[in-house]
């Protein structure tokens, strides 16, 4: 009789724990997140502190958190390995703990934020269990964006001299630029042409005095405004219009649209930024018009000097890899408009590729007075169809 009692008393100990645990196990749990800091730049760790609270007098014996980071942010996890010590980055961490009646358990994780963009941090899904281990029930946990759980990542601004190599020649030395652009009124003298120097830029006098090509040094002005249009679709063709099919690539196109801010960032040089990504991804007052393709093209206002260029960092941060309309027909609607566009007398374009369309862009503008020089952020291979009067670079690793 007492061994029967006895089990009796255990299954009745079973049946309610198994009810109150199933029902109650998650009354009066929160999960909150924060982050160490607001704005960072690529490549650096920030602090992510996780807090999960049980306010109840029920203790919750068994909770399994798997916490996932958005992608593009990262846990840095430090491994021992039979003595070897290393870093791993993880997209997601899992961790068991146990909650006792009213505690909080609070964790912090060193997170690596590897690409620039607007990030909300704090999702998890908890796992809680019963005394006995048969009765597991789950739950996610997502966090109300705030200036708290938020955080900025700016892209990086790299050497452009350094990543870059003109289309004109592939082997030998190069002189890297001390700007980005020269001023063709400002002539510092003559030179030898070389392979790589465009056609518009020799000295025809002096070639006849010396009886061979000659060019002439432009001065690298600094106070030289220009904008910036930057082409976020990875390929003539896209599989998914509305989507670059090589994010990485476009990825690299923001890094030089940072790297030009950066570069001017210590002189009055206005600058603004022109994509054909949705304005209102970004703010409805940064359509170039209210026309049928102008409310397609982001245009923003011009940024000059220091304090402007964090505020066009954050920008490019923000900016969603979207298509709002192809390249072919923001050209376009910048050649009927080239007023409002090319206002300074000259224009950086910045894509993944080089196509046609974009060299008779090139021989348009120029044809009005607008110079156009291409940063193109993938490989040398459409050097072949490039004019000797186009300034293109192209991306390699240095």
């Amino acid at each position: 009789m007492i061994f029967l009692a006895l089990l009796a008393a255990i299954f009745f100990v079973y049946i309610f724990q198994y009810k109150a645990f199933g029902k109650h196990t998650f009354d009066d749990i929160e999960y909150d997140v924060k982050v160490s800091g607001e704005e960072v730049f690529e490549g650096e760790d920030i602090f992510v502190y996780e807090e999960i609270s049980n306010g109840k007098t029920l203790p919750v014996p068994y909770a399994k958190v798997d916490t996932t980071l958005p992608n593009g942010l990262y846990f840095r996890i430090t491994e021992n390995e039979r003595g070897n010590v290393r870093d791993s980055l993880r997209s997601h961490v899992q961790s068991v703990f146990v909650l006792r009646s009213r505690e909080k358990v609070r964790r912090r994780w060193r997170v690596t934020c590897k690409t620039r963009g607007v990030y909300t941090v704090g999702g998890a899904v908890v796992v809680a269990n019963d005394l006995f281990g048969m009765n597991p029930i789950s739950k996610g946990f997502e966090c109300t964006p705030n200036k708290d759980n938020t955080i900025v990542v700016l892209p990086r601004p790299v050497n452009i001299a350094e990543h870059f190599t003109s289309s004109q020649y592939n082997t030998g030395d190069f002189v890297t630029n001390s700007g980005l652009l020269t001023d063709p009124l400002r002539i510092a003298g003559a030179r030898d042409y070389t392979t790589f120097d465009s056609m518009n830029k020799i000295n025809w006098k002096q070639t006849a005095v010396h009886g061979k090509l000659m060019v002439n040094c432009e001065e690298y002005t600094r106070p030289h405004r220009f904008n910036i249009l930057l082409n976020m679709n990875s390929r003539d063709i896209e599989k998914d219009a509305s989507r670059p099919g090589s994010p990485d690539d476009i990825e690299r196109c923001v890094t030089v649209c940072a790297s030009i801010l950066d570069r001017v960032s210590s002189e009055n040089v206005p600058v603004r930024i022109i994509a054909n990504t949705p304005p209102e991804t970004i703010s409805d007052e940064f359509r170039a018009s209210d026309e049928e393709t102008g409310r397609d093209i982001m245009m923003t206002p011009p940024y000059e000097g220091k304090r402007d260029m964090i505020t066009a960092l954050r920008l490019l941060a923000a900016l969603k890899l979207e298509i709002s309309c192809p390249i072919e027909r923001m050209l376009d609607y910048v050649l009927e408009h080239k007023e409002g566009f090319t206002e300074s007398g000259n224009l950086i374009v910045v894509s993944s590729y080089i196509s046609e369309r974009m060299i008779v862009f090139h021989n348009q503008m120029e044809h009005e007075g607008v110079k156009v020089i291409f940063y193109v952020t993938t490989t040398n291979r459409n050097a072949a169809i490039i004019p000797q009067n186009v300034e293109v670079y192209y991306y390699y690793n240095a």
